[in-house]
């Protein structure tokens, strides 16, 4: 028993010596980034996307034309943006079956029925629109082509307000009525002949967006977007709840679906590399 004592001993003070050192240890991971060495697409770079839109959803009249969305990535997950687009129409199939029905001889006009030109001279056109966003990118990463090559990507998520530009197809009113809002009790003025030009013009909007980029290498890449302009207007206008007079209670919350395909350019040509 005394030998063993003594060959316990050293053992004893060894492990209390050691204790503290094993408990100071630190993880080596403990504050490092999740990635080193990673490319960052977008934070402090400058976006240029020159791109063509298309609206999806509107009733009468299909706008299309070409678009500019500028950006800068203020981090690589926030960025502050600004867009506009400058836009022809074409008639959507509703259109085309609705000019089919209407009477086109002026001369028997007979209220409430509308006839082609009336429809013509009111029917909305969007013929700009515009934004000021926030962008915010929560997601990003990489893929494969099968297996040949890899690009990055990224989801992003745009939030802000702007303006849609409605223009008419030629003046709609007949000068020669009374106003409706000062006629006598018991008149029922016709809607078809009163002053439409108040739903034309710049309305202000607010918008959202969802869209991906997709990066060919540091500089270039392809942005796909889809954008809702959600205003209050009178896309027909004529008049809507059967009051017989045309004001703003005929105009209610239109969303305008536009889909986008752009070109992206990113400024300056080569991403930082973090730590």
């Amino acid at each position: 028993m005394p030998m063993l004592k003594y060959l316990l001993a050293p053992i004893l003070v060894v492990g209390a010596l050691s204790t503290p050192s094993l408990a100071e240890k630190r993880n080596p991971l403990d504050g490092q980034p999740a990635i080193r060495h990673k490319y960052e697409m977008r934070k402090l770079r400058f976006e240029i996307t020159p791109e063509f839109i298309v609206s999806t959803n509107q009733d009468y009249r299909i706008s299309y034309g070409g678009g500019l969305v500028l950006r800068f990535h203020v981090l690589d997950w926030l960025s502050i943006g600004l867009q506009g687009a400058y836009l022809g129409n074409a008639n959507t199939p509703l259109e085309n079956d609705i000019r089919t029905v209407l009477p086109q001889d002026n001369a028997a006009y007979r209220a409430p029925q509308t006839t082609l030109r009336m429809h013509d001279e009111r029917v909305l056109n969007i013929s700009a629109l515009g934004s000021v966003f926030l962008s915010l990118t929560p997601w990003a990463g990489k893929f494969s082509l099968f297996s040949a090559g890899f690009a990055s990507y990224d989801f992003f998520v745009d939030i802000g307000g702007g303006f849609v530009f409605y223009q008419q197809n030629g003046c709609c009113t007949d000068k020669g009525q009374p106003d409706p809002t000062n006629l006598p009790a018991n008149t029922n003025p016709d809607p078809n002949q009163q002053d439409s030009s108040q739903y034309a013009g710049a309305k202000a909007a607010g918008m959202v967006g969802v869209g991906v980029h997709i990066y060919f290498n540091q500089w270039l890449g392809m942005t796909l977007e889809m954008r809702d302009y959600f205003v209050k207007s009178n896309p027909g206008g004529l008049d809507t709840n059967g009051d017989r007079i045309l004001n703003g209670d005929d105009e209610s919350i239109q969303n305008h679906l536009f889909f986008g395909l752009g070109l992206t350019f990113m400024i300056p040509p080569k991403a930082k590399i973090s730590n």
